[in-house]
């Protein structure tokens, strides 16, 4: 499933406006605006305590806010009689409710009671949109067993299946995929994002961000209280918003099956020296051996180029997601005249060359055969080059015939080897 580039009509089914929400004297929204419009899927993501449950609830009408307003097609929340509230808005929240005994299928029953006149009885037409409910939601196996002995995934689906038997336009979701496994996971995402195509107003909350960028149309991101960014994924979800609202690194790039935006989170943001200084540095490597080592050396500031890598190298498509310059070359293919010329052009202008624990082989042995042999290279050995070499020794040679000012044992050691070799 590729999320569906817009589906929105552009109508705003429902609009927030400068809202404000205070309880026991803290501020948790401060002055949030946003509109949702017919048709599409918009995701609510950030931090913990960012705020996402609380716009969730004052958007259903369940938490009174302190100022601001919000409102449906254009009438405040609070004209709507909650009968009137019932049938435009259907909410599911994060934990499912105490059902009391209530089987599957009764459950679902009372997301009809909005759609029910005071004292009506069930009709034909109320059971048959449950049991479609139940069908959308695969939940149907689950309408005579007692909810309180279903799993919490199970007993979460359930409760959607009640607010879809609701039939509400606007279909609003507090982690929807929580405790779900990965395939229901999918399952409701796609059940929101079809909902969507058919005209409704989805809001989710979602933790799990490739998820949210893939699915989602547009995504809002909330940080403590106050919103961050507000767009298509690709706007919203960049290495600054992430570091800026969840303190970590990341890096974004499209999946190469889905084509959606994706991240790899490395690990907690630290205020990080920029001890490169525009230094260039140039790597050998190849096979996944430099792709971390290219992050590192742009995070500390240094300007990055590679060797001659083949189409389907790991670090070729790091050096791709990460805007790093190199020589490129057919898959499976050994290093051409051309392309080996290309290299040392490149190599020339760099400031400081880096060997990376890459294997060698027939392949690529001319990347190592283009090192230089002065002061300028450093290398990063962790054991025994003779176990990355399948030359039959001829690339041990080579790199035995190397004069590296410094060796390092790992990736991390080498912004610092770089920065002592730039000291006067």
């Amino acid at each position: 499933m590729v999320r569906q580039a817009g589906g929105a009509s552009g109508e705003a089914a429902l609009a927030v406006e400068s809202l404000v929400y205070e309880v026991d004297g803290a501020r948790l929204l401060h002055g949030v605006s946003l509109e949702a419009r017919r048709g599409e899927l918009l995701g609510l993501v950030g931090p913990n305590g960012a705020g996402k449950s609380t716009l969730l609830r004052a958007m259903s009408g369940l938490a009174r806010r302190t100022s601001g307003e919000i409102s449906i097609a254009g009438q405040a929340i609070e004209s709507l009689a909650p009968a009137r509230m019932a049938r435009a808005v259907a909410y599911v929240a994060q934990g499912a409710p105490s059902t009391f005994g209530f089987t599957g299928l009764e459950v679902v029953m009372m997301g009809r009671y909005a759609r029910m006149g005071r004292f009506a009885a069930e009709g034909e037409r109320d059971r048959r949109k449950a049991q479609e409910a139940m069908a959308r939601t695969g939940t149907e196996q689950f309408a005579n067993r007692i909810v309180a002995t279903l799993s919490g995934g199970e007993r979460q689906r359930v409760f959607l299946a009640r607010a879809l038997a609701q039939e509400a336009p606007i279909l609003i979701l507090d982690e929807p995929t929580a405790n779900l496994d990965v395939q229901h996971q999918l399952h409701v995402l796609e059940l929101a994002t079809g909902l969507a195509r058919e005209g409704m107003t989805v809001i989710a909350a979602i933790h799990d961000l490739p998820l949210a960028a893939r699915f989602c149309h547009r995504l809002v991101l909330l940080h403590r209280g106050r919103i961050l960014a507000d767009g298509p994924p690709e706007m919203v979800l960049t290495p600054a918003n992430i570091e800026a609202s969840f303190g970590v690194r990341s890096v974004t790039y499209p999946d190469p099956l889905t084509g959606a935006l994706t991240l790899s989170l490395l690990d907690p943001a630290t205020a990080a020296e920029p001890i490169g200084k525009g230094m260039r540095v140039h790597l050998i490597c190849g096979g996944g051996s430099g792709a971390r080592l290219m992050y590192e050396l742009q995070r500390a500031g240094f300007a990055v180029t590679a060797c001659v890598l083949g189409s389907g190298d790991t670090d070729r498509r790091a050096a791709d997601i990460l805007g790093i310059r190199y020589v490129p070359s057919p898959a499976f293919g050994g290093i051409s005249d051309e392309a080996h010329k290309a290299h040392q052009e490149l190599m020339a202008g760099a400031a400081a060359v880096v060997i990376c624990e890459t294997p060698f082989g027939a392949n690529n042995l001319r990347n190592l055969e283009a090192a230089p042999r002065d002061s300028k290279l450093i290398v990063v050995e962790a054991g025994s080059f003779e176990r990355r070499d399948f030359t039959g020794g001829a690339a041990t040679r080579i790199y035995e015939a190397l004069s590296p000012a410094a060796r390092c044992a790992t990736f991390a050691e080498v912004p610092g080897a770089l920065a002592r070799s730039m000291a006067p």
